[in-house]
């Protein structure tokens, strides 16, 4: 079965995206349109249908799942659904969230054999997080945050770090530090309603490498080869890390597939091609998990216009 996960890139695929729905309770100014509309309830995987999808593409080979959206709490069925992902033989489960109402299901998930959670905060400054996120919310965003360190979840800050809120690094630095949490500075992407606000917002990794080493020693710290993200270890003690999917871009260790919100497999954030798994018998997968990864680009493709909320973040 190895072998049908591994491309002609010697790719091993062992990590999947899957996508909970495509709703979210912010309107992020990089992510969506004001006014984006979301599929219906009665079309999303079943909680059913994800435990069984997700349980035959382990059977195949896949080792981790992130849980994403949309916003994944939104999802009722939340808990519920890790709970049936707990019992595959996964290597890690985990979850990413804007973190709004996070708090509220933590304790469930704490039952759970989900330990990582990763939290999209995109400032500390209330009136800036208020105009990226299209919402009031960050004081709920912090307090789930300080709730699931306190719980014992593996937390990780992900921060789309561009222009408008590159002035608040050293506040965002100091708040990983104060937390002992991982805070990870992510490139803008070229996916949906960023591609026309781009140029007006990019900030590539390599300046904000070179603002940190005016004030930092820095080391590097080993990672798994597949990994999305580099990452450097600061002498004040904060593990910083990058995604710099637009002028670093990792795609030839790439081992990541993406189920959405319907049940069809894609097999990469920047590639439209996708093969649907709902209801197929478990001996159909093979054929349609093959083709998926023969799709999967090893070059960076340049844009998509599909928005990012529904492929599955």
């Amino acid at each position: 079965m190895n072998n049908l996960m591994t491309d002609q890139y010697g790719r091993t695929m062992r990590k999947l995206r899957v996508s909970l729905l495509d709703a979210c309770n912010f309107r992020c100014t990089y992510c969506m349109p004001a006014s984006a509309t979301f599929a219906k309830i009665h079309d999303l995987l079943t909680p059913d249908e994800i435990g069984m999808i997700v349980s035959n593409l382990t059977k195949l080979g896949m080792e981790e799942v992130r849980l994403t959206g949309g916003e994944p709490t939104l999802r009722s069925e939340l808990v519920e659904i890790a709970e049936r992902l707990s019992e595959l033989p996964l290597r890690r489960l985990g979850i990413t969230t804007n973190g709004l109402l996070l708090k509220r299901v933590l304790p469930g998930l704490k039952k759970t054999r989900l330990t990582s959670i990763n939290v999209s905060l995109d400032s500390l400054d209330r009136e800036t997080f208020t105009s990226l996120a299209r919402f009031d919310g960050l004081k709920q965003v912090t307090d789930a945050i300080d709730t699931a360190v306190e719980m014992g979840f593996k937390v990780k800050i992900n921060t789309v770090l561009m222009k408008q809120n590159v002035g608040e690094m050293d506040q965002f630095l100091e708040y990983a530090r104060s937390r002992n949490v991982e805070i990870r500075f992510l490139e803008l992407m070229k996916i949906g309603v960023a591609v026309d606000t781009y140029e007006d917002t990019f900030l590539p990794a390599a300046y904000v490498i070179h603002q940190l080493r005016k004030q930092y020693k820095m080391k590097q710290v080993s990672v798994e080869a597949d990994s999305t993200a580099f990452k450097y270890q600061l002498d004040n003690g904060v593990q910083v890390g990058f995604i710099a999917s637009e002028s670093m871009p990792f795609c030839g260790s790439c081992s990541r597939l993406r189920l959405d919100t319907k049940g069809a497999l894609r097999s990469c954030l920047m590639q439209e091609n996708k093969l649907n798994l709902r209801g197929l018998a478990f001996d159909q997968y093979p054929a349609v998990v093959s083709q998926v990864i023969k799709w999967k680009p090893n070059d960076r493709i340049e844009k998509v216009n599909q928005p990012m909320y529904q492929i599955g973040g």
